[in-house]
């Protein structure tokens, strides 16, 4: 652009020049108005005669572009826009303004190219303008040219006196004078204070002066000098001197002649500086300039300097290697080589950089010299000048297209692995549902015939091998599904009040059976300190529990185990529960106790053919107690046994809720025998299994085969709890229970449904709780817990008729 804002505020003055040159147009030409257009790069600014202030448009939409894009001395001439197809839907041409007729001349900088119009309208149809009314548009033009030129000139005019009156007050400059005849020197402070010395007690002439100078620069000043007097020439010199003090500084001189009326040299003036810590600075910017610009044409970014317009001071060759495009391709085009869907993106975080004065940073696309798409990432970072304004910045760009192609393989890994975890948790799901069914049957059916007294002695050997080898194989599964639970986050801890003496008692309880059978003594010790109830997920620490209790029996031949739970408080009123199993058996060798606790790991690969197992149970156990925020360890040396331990920190205290033990079950109390039970189940075996456990409690059962059975019978019956499984075919569990709760709803009886299924995981419980039901029982059926659930529920039941009857 070849005009400044001078040139605008001159515009915008309502009694400057171009007021009255408007005036003049419009009457030369008769029309309504005449209008002086500057375009700057963004805006068209307008003086116009019709008694407005300068007024801003966007550049775009100004009809003076139409004429400047014809270029110097162009005339455009319309006599009619509403059928001109050049202006005909413009906005003056279509809205209140009416614009019918106008004429424009092209307006020139004082480089001649074109900067804006002088154009005349009217909002009647016009004839069009004679060669003599031409004329007079283009002198008029010219004059609005001259009237431009003036005011550049007038600022470039400015602008010199405002640099000689900086340089007059520029701090370290001073002054001297040599008189020809006399060789007397005047000096001003400022040259006694470079040359180190005082006014008072030093009194300058030629020959102490040059004393100041190192050897070989005072001789050279003094032949600038004698040549100077002798010859009228002036000399610019840097020059070395030594002060009083030992001090050297480098000085710069320049001197002038001093003529008489004859033309005479009487005397030389000049002015001095110390430039000593300028050339310093020079030297190291200099040096700086060649680090930074090595660096910069050998980084594989690409560095460049943009001013706020977006077109580039510099930009390194790293543009060739990444772009195809050479620095002489690129001189001055920085937004050439950006993708136009994304040029707006990156001027607006340029121009944030500028405001902000913060780096700011931004990915976007660019295009290749070949055509093709590369993505980059830039830094933008403003250059703040002297004066504390911002007005360019430094853009550092890199590319990230193997970035980007690595960012999508791994979405694209990330979703497929996402993908197969919910194909493994669906395996595992189906898998678990799969043989816990047909698992119910043998455990339970196994369970009953335990029980039964006509059982002869061999055959009850065989039903004892059939339960043990079932509860197995529960086992293993139960490890699998905690695992993969574990892997995928899964598992949440319940915290609830619980009695210590009961989890201790049933874990020991559990194990005391096994360590009786191969001929094991148990012994339980517990800290006399214990609290009596703790806060925690009670069913997690006696899966812990009794994993240490199984695996010390499984590897202890002779001799026994020993439970010992204890802890000491913590400073925050918690309880820290040490809990340690030592045994007597084969001890573990010290190098292997570091794998003891990772997932398939056993001390020896012989001891998984000996004694069998997942060798998950540690490491799930470790998981456990790691969320519980806890640790646990082992201590151990080959053949000497083993220690198991591990602490926690749990909550003191807690309000206990009902729990029915498995005999307060058994026994049915608060005369619940003959309570009415509707089981659904699709699995014949099941229906049988549970309709031999439950008449065994004196409880009264019908079984159907699905959940629209089960809603049919709970419309015909009166039942006191249903059981209810969630796989079925016609309706399932989920379906039945909502169809249930759907038909009671405002009758003021809600029937007790528990689940009674093989699906296991924690959403799947939910599930169940979300549709209705009120507890969930997990196949295999636990006879103690199916007779714990229905004990508490059948109460609660039978307390809700008792509250309704009174009432």
């Amino acid at each position: 652009m070849s005009f400044t804002t001078k040139s605008i505020e001159a515009l915008d003055n309502p009694a400057g020049p171009f007021h009255r040159l408007v005036d003049m147009a419009a009457m030369l030409f008769d029309c309504r108005a005449a209008v002086v257009t500057l375009l700057t790069p963004t805006e068209a600014v307008i003086r116009s005669n019709a008694g407005l202030c300068a007024e801003r448009t966007d550049r775009s939409n100004s009809l003076a572009l139409l004429v400047t894009e014809m270029g110097p001395g162009a005339v455009l001439v319309i006599t009619d826009t509403t059928v001109d197809p050049r202006v005909k839907d413009h906005e003056l041409v279509t809205g209140p303004s009416q614009l019918k007729f106008y004429v424009a001349a092209t307006l020139c900088g004082p480089d001649g190219k074109p900067i804006g119009a002088l154009s005349v309208l009217d909002d009647r149809v016009l004839p069009p303008p004679s060669e003599q009314m031409i004329k007079q548009l283009k002198l008029l033009t010219g004059m609005a040219e001259d009237i431009i030129d003036g005011i550049e000139a007038a600022r470039i005019r400015d602008e010199r006196l405002e640099t000689l009156k900086l340089v007059e007050q520029m701090s370290g400059v001073g002054h001297w004078r040599l008189e020809r005849e006399t060789n007397l020197v005047e000096w001003s402070d400022e040259v006694y204070r470079i040359h180190g010395v005082d006014r008072d007690r030093f009194d300058p002439n030629l020959d102490n002066a040059l004393e100041f100078y190192v050897e070989g620069d005072r001789e050279r000043l003094a032949g600038m000098i004698q040549s100077g007097m002798e010859t009228g020439e002036g000399y610019l010199a840097k020059l070395q001197i030594l002060r009083p003090d030992g001090e050297e500084r480098r000085v710069e001189t320049h001197a002038e002649a001093e003529l008489d009326e004859t033309g005479r040299v009487i005397a030389m003036f000049g002015v001095f500086q110390d430039v000593t810590e300028r050339d310093k600075v020079l030297a190291r910017a200099r040096r700086d300039e060649a680090r930074y610009r090595l660096l910069a044409e050998n980084t594989g970014d690409v560095i460049t300097r943009v001013r706020a317009d977006g077109s580039s001071k510099y930009i390194s060759p790293a543009i060739q290697h990444l772009l195809g495009w050479t620095q002489e391709d690129m001189n001055g085009q920085a937004l050439d080589y950006i993708h136009p869907e994304d040029r707006s993106l990156v001027m607006a975080a340029g121009l944030e950089a500028l405001s902000t004065g913060l780096p700011t940073r931004l990915q976007h696309r660019a295009m290749h010299k070949d055509g093709s798409i590369v993505w980059v990432e830039c830094t933008y970072k403003a250059l703040v000048g002297a004066d504390g304004k911002a007005r360019e910045v430094v853009v550092v760009i890199r590319d990230m297209t193997d970035r980007k192609r690595l960012d999508a393989e791994l979405t694209e890994a990330k979703e497929k692995a996402e993908a197969a975890a919910r194909v493994k948790s669906e395996f595992l799901a189906n898998m678990s549902h799969e043989l816990r069914t047909p698992l119910t049957s043998v455990i339970g059916f196994s369970g009953l015939l335990q029980t039964s007294e006509a059982l002869p002695a061999q055959e009850r050997l065989y039903v004892e091998r059939i339960a043990t080898a079932s509860e197995a194989l529960l086992g293993v599964i139960n490890d699998i599904l905690d695992y993969s639970k574990l892997e995928a986050n899964g598992i949440e801890m319940d915290p609830e009040p619980f009695s210590v003496a009961a989890l201790i008692d049933g874990a020991a309880a559990i194990i005391e059976g096994q360590c009786e059978t191969k001929g094991l003594s148990l012994k339980v010790v517990v800290d006399a300190a214990m609290p009596e109830v703790l806060t925690g997920d009670a069913g997690r620490l006696r899966q812990v529990m009794l994993n240490f209790l199984s695996n010390a029996v499984k590897f202890t031949g002779k001799g026994g185990v020993t439970l010992r739970v204890g802890g000491a408080p913590e400073a925050d009123g918690r309880w820290r529960l040490r809990v340690a199993v030592t045994d007597t058996g084969i001890g573990i060798p010290p190098e292997k106790v570091e794998v003891l606790f990772e997932r398939f790991s056993q001390a020896d690969a012989s001891t998984t053919r000996l004694y069998g197992g997942t060798g998950l149970g540690l490491a799930i156990s470790r998981r456990l107690i790691e969320i519980m925020g806890g640790e646990i360890g082992v201590d151990s040396r080959s053949g000497e046994g083993a220690t198991f331990w591990f602490e926690t920190p749990l909550a003191q205290g807690g309000a206990l809720g009902r729990l029915a033990s498995a005999d307060d079950a058994l026994a049915t109390p608060g005369g619940l025998s003959g309570a009415r039970i509707l089981m659904a189940d699709d699995a014949p075996g099941n229906r049988e299994l549970v309709s031999a456990i439950l008449r065994g409690l004196g409880l009264e059962i019908d079984t159907v085969c699905d959940g629209a059975e089960a809603v049919q019978a709970m419309q015909g019956g009166a039942y006191d709890l249903v059981l209810m499984d969630v796989h079925m075919p016609v309706m399932d569990g989920l379906a039945a229970t909502r169809e249930i709760r759907r038909m009671q709803a405002g009758t003021g009886r809600r029937t007790p449904i528990l689940a009674l299924t093989a699906n296991v995981q924690a959403d799947q419980v939910s599930r169940c709780l979300d549709a209705g039901m009120d507890g969930h029982l997990a196949k295999p059926v636990q006879i103690p817990e199916l007779a714990g659930a229905l004990g508490r529920w059948l109460a609660d039941a039978g307390a809700g008729r008792d509250e309704a009857l009174a009432g």
